[in-house]
């Protein structure tokens, strides 16, 4: 798996190491390793790394434990007024249907404060099958986290996620006069709306996309 790398010859410091350990866990959904930490900070030893987590570890920012990925991120330093935490819930498929999963991961801070942050939580996308669709003009594409504020009820239109016989997903809702239509917009043919007679179970509406290293996510 390939990290992004900072600059050649920037100088590493705690607060730089604890940016990575919440970059590669917003990127991976799990801990990094110190070897990968040791890639992602672009240094030639892993004792520098060693050192600075012990330095995290001390501060409380991290606490660490045997194993490769024995390590968890408490808080994130430096982080102002201007973000929020929303828990991260798990992962809902904009493709096929799935069991639904509402296991939390972690948290993710976002830099988009909002008065209504109570009601919010996120999702990582899995799936293909909305990615031509917009929010906020962003696509919504797979290993991407929405924004979803919690509903159950939508206006046509909006894009939803839904439980239909226990398993979730996200799509576009459309109402007929006898029945919901689930439709993806998707690059790929495969896919075909749901047609449903009857309720749904709304969970949501996706107010947001939040792409891959725009937040900081660590576990509770």
């Amino acid at each position: 798996m390939a990290f992004h790398t900072m600059a050649p010859n920037r100088k590493v410091s705690a607060a730089a190491v604890a940016e990575a350990i919440s970059r590669l866990l917003a990127e991976t959904g799990q801990p990094p390793t110190i070897e990968e930490l040791r890639e992602a900070l672009d240094v030639g030893s892993t004792r520098t790394v060693l050192r600075y987590l012990l330095e995290l570890e001390e501060a409380g920012v991290i606490e660490r434990w045997a194993g490769a990925r024995g390590l968890r991120l408490i808080r994130q330093p430096g982080i102002g007024d201007q973000t929020i935490e929303v828990p991260l819930l798990g992962e809902a498929p904009a493709g096929a249907l799935m069991d639904a999963i509402e296991n939390r991961l972690g948290s993710v801070r976002i830099a988009r404060p909002r008065r209504d942050r109570e009601q919010l939580f996120l999702l990582r996308v899995r799936g293909d099958s909305m990615n031509q669709a917009e929010v906020s003009g962003r696509l919504i594409e797979d290993g991407d986290l929405v924004l979803v504020r919690r509903a159950s009820a939508a206006n046509p239109g909006d894009i939803i996620v839904a439980l239909v016989d226990g398993q979730a997903t996200i799509k576009r809702l459309k109402l007929g006069p006898h029945y919901v239509v689930l439709r993806p917009q998707s690059s790929n043919p495969a896919h075909t709306p749901i047609i449903i007679e009857g309720e749904i179970a709304i969970q949501g509406v996706v107010i947001d996309v939040i792409k891959q290293g725009e937040a900081a996510l660590w576990q509770d």
